[in-house]
This record gives structure tokens, C-alpha cells and sequence, in this order.
């Protein structure tokens, strides 16, 4: 049964492919349920099935590559001061990658993503798996990509976000580093994260100057002058989830990133229920329903735990140890 949504109905096909011999299909060696889209006005798009190239319009899990839906341009608002890149871009048509890790493994799998890191190069907002929850990623250094993002999720900018980092670099790149004098008797905080990351850990940490302004603006105040200040702190995280690590290699960069409230659904439906407010890509590996990242917030100098999520908690403070756990979900808010 076909799923409604604004401007878009997704519907269901199995997949054939033309006979090279002439006119004729014949069906592929194994049924393929692959999904299509219909647009407002119910012309179908077309469905193709190819193994070597990334213009595919539709997969199955393990038999495709990409599907698309074809939609119009819109406009997106831009974002603000800060950042550089050029601009935020809504695609012609939104993807929906689905990668079988399972059986095809994203050796196999690890082409459909050159589509993915062009898209983000060029401004979109999408979803990606980590190794905890579905997130929108971002480029970081596009002001008006990462205002997009905020849109999409409709999140205040008063909000934070947090960088999905590919390692320390990028952790000393936007911030001021881990906090080297810790209280009598607890352990320095970098050897800890060293052990912790990559992993399901968001660091929060005094933020450089590096950081684009447009990921600290506050608009939660009418005063002009002030919802340009600097936020003074950036949720980190390094994610163990080797697709999100892929695509930050390939894109040679992080990526600003914010989890996906409807995090636990199934990715098509948490796709379809984005596309009508701009989203350009989902990166599908199967559900998601583990715990969030637990959040450390060390931008003080002693670390507290601001959630206890994946991962150990207790590295950083006992479950019994109220003075250093707040478990504040709303500190923790956005935070993958």
C-alpha cells in the first residue's frame, strides 16, 4: 500500500530490466522489490537497474544502487554570517541509498557513496547512519548548507550541534582541545577519549575559532548584537560506524551533524517524511535502535555526563557519582 506524503507518493515495483535483444523485459534473475516514486501528477518515473554506474534510479537491498525521486527546485533560505562553501543546494532529485552490509559488505558497496560526498560538496543536507542513531550532516563550512539543516529539522539556532570528526585533527581544528588539568586523583581526559574513540561518545568542548559562525549564532534573543555572539562550546564525536567513516574520508572533512528525531522508524518512512522539507539523501543500512551517544561535557575541566548513552558511562562517572551526572536531556539535545 502506497505511503502518502506532501508532494510526494512513494510506491512499490518489482524490478525489471530491458532485454539487450530488443524491446522485450525479462525479469532479473532473482524478484527485486525496488522502490519508485510518483509525483503530484502520477507520472511514474523511470526504474533501471545497473551494476556499474551511479545514474540508477532505484535499488533493491543488495541487487542496486540508487533511488531517486524526482522533484522540483526550491529555494532555500540562506544562513546567516560565518562559514564559506557556496551555498545550499536542494537536488533535482533526492536519493535514497541503500546499502547491503550484510551481504554485499560496503567493499562492495562503498561506490554508492562517491554520489553521496558529491551532493554534500555541493551544499545538500542529508542523513546519514553513525554508530548510534541516523543524523542530518552538513558541510561545515558552508553557512548556508548548516542553516539548512536547521531548517529541515526546525530546530532554534540556540540548539547546538555537534562535528562528526575523523579523528583528533579535526577535534584540535575546532576546538580548543581536552581540558589537561584534571581534579586530584581522575584521569586526564585525552588518554581517556583516546581509548573511547572512535565510539559512541559526544565530547563537549570549548570551541575555536575555527568554527564557522553560523554553527554558534543564537537567535533565542531579539537583541542583534547578540545573536551573532559565539556559543562557547561544540558537541565532538569520532563514530565507529564504518559508512559514516567513509564518507568523511572520501570527503576529506567533517561534517556538522545533528540526530534525526524520528531516529528509531524504519529510514524509508524517517525519508519520507524529510523530502517534503528539502532533505536531498538517506543513507539506508537498516534500522538504528540503540542508545544515543553518551555525552561528556568537559568544557569546564572536570567531566560530567550529561547523558549516559552507548558506550561506557562510567569511564567518566559512576552511575552512584550524582555530583558528575546530570543526565540532562536537554544539554544533551541534537547530540547523536
Amino acid at each position: 500500500m502506497a505511503t502518502t506524503v506532501p508532494m510526494m507518493r512513494t510506491m512499490m515495483t518489482t524490478a525489471t530490466t530491458a532485454s539487450s535483444t530488443g524491446g522485450g523485459r525479462r525479469a532479473l534473475g532473482r524478484e527485486a522489490t525496488t522502490r519508485g516514486f510518483v509525483s503530484d501528477d502520477t507520472t511514474p518515473t523511470r526504474v533501471t537497474m545497473r551494476a556499474t554506474t551511479t545514474t540508477t534510479t532505484t535499488t533493491g537491498r543488495g541487487l542496486g544502487v540508487i533511488a531517486r525521486a524526482k522533484r522540483g527546485r526550491k529555494s532555500t533560505g540562506g544562513g546567516g554570517g560565518g562559514g564559506g562553501g557556496g551555498g545550499a543546494s536542494t537536488l533535482d532529485v533526492a536519493m535514497y541509498v541503500d546499502l547491503d552490509l550484510d551481504v554485499v559488505g560496503l567493499e562492495g558497496e562503498a561506490w554508492k557513496l562517491d554520489a553521496v560526498v558529491d551532493a554534500l560538496k555541493r551544499g545538500a543536507v542529508g542523513i546519514i547512519p553513525t554508530d548510534t542513531k541516523y543524523a542530518f550532516v552538513a558541510d561545515i563550512s558552508n553557512a548556508e548548507a548548516v542553516q539548512k539543516l536547521y531548517d529541515i529539522k526546525d530546530a532554534g539556532l540556540n540548539k547546538p550541534l555537534s562535528i562528526l570528526c575523523r579523528g583528533f585533527a579535526d577535534i584540535d581544528t575546532y576546538t580548543l582541545g581536552f581540558p589537561n588539568n584534571p581534579s586530584p586523583g581522575q584521569p586526564l581526559a585525552f588518554k581517556l577519549a583516546k581509548q573511547c574513540l572512535p565510539g559512541p561518545y559526544t565530547f563537549i568542548l570549548p570551541a575555536s575559532k575555527e568554527l564557522p559562525k553560523v554553527c554558534l549564532m543564537d537567535k533565542s534573543t531579539k537583541d542583534k548584537a547578540r545573536q551573532c555572539k559565539s556559543r562557547k562550546t561544540v558537541g565532538v564525536r569520532v563514530p565507529a560506524c564504518e559508512v559514516a567513516r567513509a564518507i568523511l574520508n572520501l570527503l576529506d572533512a567533517p561534517l556538522m551533524c545533528s540526530t534525526v528525531p524520528e531516529c528509531d522508524d524504519d529510514p524509508a518512512v524517517i525519508y519520507d517524511a524529510y523530502i517534503p522539507r528539502g532533505l536531498d539523501f538517506m543513507v539506508d543500512i537498516g534500522a538504528l535502535r540503540g542508545d544515543a551517544s553518551t555525552v561528556v561535557d568537559l568544557s569546564s575541566g572536570d567531566a560530567r555526563v550529561l547523558r549516559r548513552g552507548a558506550g561506557e558511562p562510567d569511564l567518566w562517572a559512576s552511575e552512584d557519582d550524582d555530583e558528575n551526572v546530570e543526565n540532562d536531556e536537554d544539554a544533551a539535545w541534537g547530540f547523536a
